[in-house]
């Protein structure tokens, strides 16, 4: 299982490691061309010094070198070597040089007065660096005049790299442990910090491993309640606990009303067996018994299918099949299955439309299912001789179903936000067997279902208005 911990120290540590890792390197690169630099200038400030020591003389030209004030050119093992040229002959060597009479230092054609720096190995084998310059001898003033032209002289000092080397390598050295311990602190610093700041959450899941789903809100500490990110967290766990325990309310309300719708024909069953097999000669009893038994099985068979088909509308399993229907023939088909119910139905039923095209796009089982549970509904639910009015409208966005009718008793608010709950009846209403509580469930559902919007309202105390709308569909 991924861990959110894990995964930000991870994280952090990676982007911060690369950032530091770029300034270290950028900060090695500029420390090595800054020694770099360093090592060149001292070889520059070393040769310049020598070239001032070359003096031109009526006599001739003059080196005035003296190895006391610059022992490194010496015979030591670590010396450091020159050499001069005036033309093509060796004009002075080092006494470094002594020991390599048959070995000369680099000497390149450049122009005048200026120098190059290069990597060379040292005659006695050491890596090392060379400045070779090309110069013209210093005249003094005063013999200028009588001296003319005095030939341009080449000067090559070379100095071994090790020390150097060693240097770069200690700073890199230090560098890079510095990196990695840098790292590795700023790793522990992250662990620490994601730790400290996951600990609201951590306070969280304690608290909601004591959560009560009987109350109405999940209680958290104070500490996690200051925190801008754990409120909203904290308040949408409370919508979802006050939402399953309205679930929880209903699948026990709806367990209680089918216990309820089942209990009474199954005790008539079974008191009308005891009376039966306790008085089997009693032509009364007999005669009317089968017929009895039929009748209340039939009741019974009709609470369970509604219930299946309930349990049907609310699967997202539900198998549509859109086709194009006509209004008219559905609606004439609906009034004609109800009519053995309600011998009045075509003249209470009052159908006004202003539909210019008279389909639709829909599921016709879903949509005939509908039309006869809020047709029958407004009919058995209305006084028996007052007008059911219909009303079809439509545009380009879609079909409207409008359903008016009377109530025989007033609704309350309470009851009317929940005459969809499945097996919901008014207490009134209970005493009639063949009304169970579905209807407007199973209307409901199946709507979701296909998309269509269902609404109701109370038009006033003893009126109420039922619509259905139903969405262009685009054909697939």
């Amino acid at each position: 299982m991924r861990s959110l911990t894990t995964n930000l120290v991870n994280t952090m540590t990676y982007v911060v490691s690369g950032i530091l890792i770029l300034v270290f390197f950028a900060i090695d690169i500029s420390i090595d061309n800054w020694v770099d630099a360093e090592f060149d200038n001292a070889l520059t400030d070393k040769s310049n010094y020598l070239k001032t020591l070359v003096k031109v003389t009526p006599e001739g030209t003059e080196f005035d070198f003296s190895g006391e004030f610059m022992p490194e050119f010496g015979t030591s093992t670590k010396a450091s070597f020159f050499q001069l040229w005036q033309g093509s002959n060796v004009f002075e060597r080092s006494e470094s040089l002594a020991h390599f009479a048959d070995t000369n230092l680099l000497k390149k054609d450049i122009p005048l007065n200026s120098a190059i720096f290069v990597d060379v190995i040292l005659p006695d084998g050491r890596d090392g660096r060379a400045m070779v310059s090309y110069f013209e001898p210093q005249v003094p003033q005063v013999n200028r005049p009588m001296m003319g032209n005095v030939e341009p002289m080449w000067l090559t000092i070379a100095i071994t790299t090790e020390d150097l080397s060693q240097i770069l390598v200690i700073i890199d050295s230090s560098l890079a442990i510095g990196l990695l311990l840098v790292i590795v602190l700023i790793r522990w610093a992250v662990v620490k910090v994601i730790h400290r700041g996951l600990t609201p959450l951590n306070e969280l899941n304690m608290s909601l491993k004591n959560v009560d789903v009987t109350k109405k809100y999940i209680p958290l500490s104070t500490d996690s309640e200051d925190y801008l990110e754990i409120e909203p967290i904290r308040n949408e766990l409370n919508k979802f606990v006050k939402i399953s325990q309205q679930y929880l309310q209903t699948e026990k309300r709806i367990t209680a009303d089918i216990a309820h719708e089942l209990k009474t024909p199954i005790s008539e069953l079974i008191s009308l067996s005891e009376i039966y097999i306790r008085y089997p000669d009693d032509e009364r009893i007999g005669v009317s018994y089968k017929q009895d038994v039929l009748s209340i099985s039939l009741r019974m068979k009709t609470i369970v299918n509604n219930l299946l088909l309930l349990q049907q509308a609310t699967s997202e399993d539900i198998n549509l099949h859109r086709q194009h229907i006509n209004i008219k023939t559905l609606m004439g088909q609906v009034i004609d299955e109800l009519a053995f119910k309600y011998s009045t139905i075509y003249s209470r039923l009052n159908i006004e439309h202003n539909v210019l095209d008279q389909s639709c796009f829909a599921d016709e089982f879903s949509l005939h299912l509908i039309l006869t549970n809020l047709f029958d509904n407004a009919l058995y639910y209305s006084p028996s001789n007052s007008a059911v009015f219909i009303r079809l409208v439509s545009d380009n966005k879609g079909l409207t179903f409008s359903i008016e009718n009377q109530l025989v008793t007033s609704i309350n608010a309470n009851d009317l936000d929940r005459l969809t709950l499945p097996l919901f009846q008014a207490e009134k209403s209970r005493s009639n067997g063949d009304r169970h509580g579905l209807g407007l469930a199973i209307v409901e559902n199946i709507a979701k279902v296909n998309g269509f919007e269902f609404s109701f309202e109370l038009i006033s105390t003893d009126k109420i208005l039922f619509s259905l709308f139903i969405p262009v569909v685009m054909e697939s």
